[in-house]
């Protein structure tokens, strides 16, 4: 019994792993990782919880290495990665 148990929580960790992982894609808006920062300042300008955008927008950024144009809540078509990256809810991710 224990052992069953054992093994399902190791595929239910193996599942939320899987799905915590972003798609990658093609981009053509790429930022370079040193100039994400200064990317999300600039997507995040018009939010108004600037620090949750900017978190999320450079988290997205180191990952994908893109932000495209515009401010949040603007098209994402440059960036298919950080279009595509859902939550748990499956809400886009990125800002």
């Amino acid at each position: 019994m224990m052992r069953l148990l054992l093994i399902f929580l190791a595929l239910l960790i193996m599942a939320s792993i899987s799905k915590a992982q972003p798609p990658v894609g093609s981009t053509t808006c790429p930022v370079p990782k040193d100039k994400c920062e200064e990317a999300c300042i600039q997507r995040c300008s018009a939010k108004g919880h600037k620090k949750r955008c900017l978190f999320y927008c450079n988290h997205c950024c180191n990952w994908c290495q893109c932000v495209p144009p515009g401010i949040a809540g603007q098209p994402k078509d440059c960036c298919s990665c950080y279009r595509d990256w859902k939550n748990q809810q499956g809400e886009p991710k990125c800002p």
